[in-house]
């Protein structure tokens, strides 16, 4: 197991659900991934899996949505850097560490500073396992985030009829971006999926129905594990994956 301590710029280092109805949402992802909380008096929620390994946040929000947090240095610093490749601030700093920002293509991510107190673990269920950009223009996308963070960007598929680039922080992968195709509707946004490991997709598909959630994506093999896209109750999407646990190196969850 790994967790985010001295984490690189760029890499995924925190996960949050901004929740419509936060009590909701706590029962059911504890029942679909095993999550257990603190409960802060504003109502906030971090979410704990295995001993007391930290997996996600749950806050109050006017929007429900899941954001995914890039790991930075300089909030400031990081917001004029942002401006400078062509995307665009939307809030922040803050709490003097966080800016959300939108991707010239479209898609909303947060840019968040260390949280001494809090590190997120991985290669456990219910923890995050990965994330995509799905949006209409790749290669924008590809030249935004390979300005702000230096990402080395290496093509999966041709290009055109799947385009799918896998983005590397020195030799480890730590994200994607999809450029969506006539699979998704004409009217989805640019978005980011993030992805839960479960042990059990099949499993965690079914509990979602049984909870009034949505299988968008029914469970399907792809060259890396088993994946399902789900929503829950209040609309958010997500995803969870069971991975081939013999993979050396990320490859594309979609390449079924």
């Amino acid at each position: 197991m790994t967790h985010t301590t001295g984490i690189l710029p760029g890499a995924p280092c925190w996960v949050s659900l901004d929740s419509t109805d936060p009590p909701a949402s706590r029962d059911f992802y504890a029942a679909v991934l095993g999550w257990r909380y603190t409960v802060d008096r504003r109502g906030g929620a971090l979410a704990h899996v295995g001993r007391d390994e930290a997996a996600a946040g749950i806050d109050p929000g006017r929007r429900h949505e899941w954001r995914l947090h890039l790991a930075i240095r300089n909030p400031w610093i990081a917001s004029e850097r942002v401006r400078q490749h062509g995307g665009r601030v939307v809030r922040g700093p803050l709490e003097g560490r966080i800016v959300i920002a939108e991707d010239p293509s479209g898609g909303v991510v947060a840019l968040s500073g260390p949280r001494p107190d809090v590190s997120m673990a991985y290669g456990i269920h219910g923890c995050f396992e990965w994330a995509d950009l799905n949006t209409r223009d790749g290669h924008l996308a590809d030249k935004f985030f390979r300005g702000l963070f230096g990402y080395s960007q290496g093509q999966v598929g041709d290009g055109v009829d799947l385009d799918y680039t896998v983005w590397w922080l020195g030799n480890r992968a730590v994200l994607g971006r999809y450029r969506m195709d006539a699979e998704f509707p004409a009217d989805t946004a640019p978005h980011w999926m993030v992805f839960f490991r479960v042990t059990d997709t099949d499993e965690a598909a079914s509990a979602v129905r049984r909870l009034a959630g949505t299988v968008v994506v029914e469970p399907f093999d792809s060259a890396y594990g088993r994946v399902a896209v789900l929503c829950d109750p209040q609309g958010a999407p997500f995803s969870v994956i069971e991975p081939h646990e013999e993979e050396e190196e990320p490859v594309d969850p979609y390449d079924d």
